[in-house]
């Protein structure tokens, strides 16, 4: 494991910081970012998934680092040499954090000299994790270590790594969005969850999971009470990224 710290001067006003984890498992074929942060929405600014990579963006956040690595990745350039590429041509590579994995469990974590503290990253085995604006370095290594010791499917381990992450210290400003996006061969209703505005939005953001998972479980019954027979296939909804 590798892991690397640095800090500023906080006293910046508002910034979108964030914490967040990018993983795979590479058994399922599954790729995955889990993220909250005091800012609305993030779950439209930081998750980039594939079936071939999971990269998050935040810091002054540049969204197209996102889905331009992704797309890399996508055409079999590792995530190390696509993100490092974007980074190099982005004049305003020391405010961006950046971070994700590909499918040959490459990893590559990036925070800009001129992010807020506190932030940071590290590099693990399947994952990697980042944070800025954070209330101390204890969060992504919480995040880490939970990652590592939880079982179960990808989605499950994300989400209580950033329940470790909020319970933490977790974003030093409070917390106002929550975000859970997972690539599957075998696409599930709660794979690609928002909460954009909550007081709570890492609990709230684990209701929605229960709840999606407990509609997920329902479905067969209640397509076999609303339609008798019906072809199998139209449950497979498949899910937007």
């Amino acid at each position: 494991m590798t892991n690397e710290t640095a800090s500023r001067d906080p006293a910046r006003g508002f910034v979108p910081g964030t914490f967040s984890i990018a993983a795979r498992d590479a058994d399922a074929e599954e790729f995955g970012v889990a993220v909250s942060t005091a800012l609305v929405g993030v779950g439209a600014l930081c998750p980039f998934v594939s079936e071939n990579a999971a990269i998050a963006t935040q810091s002054f956040v540049k969204v197209s680092h996102g889905s331009n690595g992704i797309a890399l990745a996508d055409r079999g350039v590792s995530v190390p040499t696509a993100l490092d590429a974007l980074l190099a041509d982005d004049e305003h590579a020391s405010y961006r954090q950046v971070h994700g994995i590909d499918a040959d469990g490459r990893t590559y974590a990036f925070s800009g000299s001129d992010c807020v503290d506190w932030y940071g990253h590290l590099e693990a085995e399947d994952h990697t994790v980042a944070g800025n604006m954070l209330a101390n370095g204890d969060v992504i290594e919480s995040m880490s270590e939970t990652f590592e010791e939880t079982e179960g499917e990808l989605a499950e381990r994300l989400m209580t790594a950033l329940e470790a992450g909020q319970a933490g210290g977790g974003d030093k400003r409070g917390k106002i969005s929550a975000a859970l996006l997972v690539h599957s061969p075998e696409p599930k209703l709660y794979h690609n969850l928002r909460i954009d505005s909550s007081e709570d939005p890492v609990g709230d953001l684990r209701d929605a999971f229960e709840l999606g998972r407990e509609t997920e479980a329902d479905l067969p019954a209640s397509a076999d009470e609303m339609l008798g027979d019906y072809p199998e296939e139209i449950l497979d909804f498949g899910l937007k990224h």
